[in-house]
């Protein structure tokens, strides 16, 4: 359940992440066509004309708010051409390895491919990078670093917040099913917002580009002495309810955060380490 303090916490986030965003009226029109660049362009101030799956986005990023006025163009992986087209674009920003061929896309308009997860795994530095680009393609590069330094003071906050945590490391836990997790370390963005809010992670194994692995429940429940963290919806039902699950130490203080994008950028990293600092703040294991 999200308290008042957290949602204190979270206004206060989303605000300082957006800054100054406003509506660029005078601007590029610009269609997004991924969620994480969506937040990119959010946090430079640029409010694109369109972006898929729109409504989704609402209910599974959040933050940085997008405005009801922004057109809804189908799917991110196979959106309406016809309806990007008849928007008369600017500019598409497209994400690399998904979504329509970048030669379909510059066949409406010119098209900006970026790329956070990748094989290097390097998700923050690409997001940084991918900031910067967009900013300066859509005519906002003098926001760029006023957002990272908004971002910084965030997570500055958030730790801030721990100051008085015990030190117990964390098991970050996205639930597939009842008998799966994908598990979030090396290469994740989650990674980069507990080493910058002085969390460790319990999970230091091989992860994919993403940065992620899928453990069984029977390698979840080796990792006794961590607190499991949970991402919204947290463990199925039907397992939550099992003697399997009361009968594990490691699964008896799990924390269940909000809605966090997993494959989001910079504004989901922040989200995700302000969400998780209150909530451990608000326990009782500090």
């Amino acid at each position: 359940m999200v308290n008042d303090w957290t949602r204190r916490s979270l206004l206060s986030a989303a605000l300082a992440l957006a800054g100054t965003a406003r509506a660029q009226t005078a601007g590029p029109r610009v269609v997004v066509l991924d969620w994480a660049l969506t937040e990119l362009a959010l946090l430079v101030g640029v409010t694109p004309a369109a972006v898929a799956e729109a409504p989704y986005y609402r209910t599974r990023v959040a933050t940085p708010d997008l405005p009801a006025a922004v057109v809804d163009v189908g799917l991110r992986a196979q959106p309406n051409l016809a309806l990007v087209a008849s928007l008369k674009p600017d500019l598409i920003v497209r994400l690399r390895h998904y979504g329509p061929p970048q030669s379909r896309l510059a066949a409406i308009a010119p098209t900006l491919e970026l790329s956070i997860y990748e094989a290097d795994q390097r998700p923050y530095e690409r997001s940084c990078e991918a900031l910067a680009t967009l900013g300066e393609a859509c005519g906002a590069a003098g926001q760029t670093a006023f957002a990272l330094a908004r971002i910084d003071a965030a997570l500055a906050r958030a730790r801030e917040r721990l100051g008085a945590h015990d030190g117990r490391p964390v098991l970050i836990a996205n639930f597939a099913d009842d008998r799966r997790a994908d598990v979030f370390g090396h290469g994740s963005l989650f990674q980069n917002a507990l080493e910058r809010i002085g969390l460790a992670n319990a999970y230091a194994g091989p992860t994919n580009m993403w940065g992620f692995a899928t453990l069984g429940l029977d390698r979840l429940a080796r990792f006794e002495g961590a607190r499991l963290v949970a991402l919204s919806p947290g463990p199925p039902a039907s397992l939550a309810r099992s003697a399997l699950w009361r009968a594990l130490p490691a699964f008896e203080d799990v924390v269940v955060l909000p809605p966090v994008w997993v494959y989001g950028g910079l504004a989901s990293m922040t989200r995700f380490a302000t969400l998780l600092s209150d909530a451990l703040a608000g326990s009782h294991a500090l």
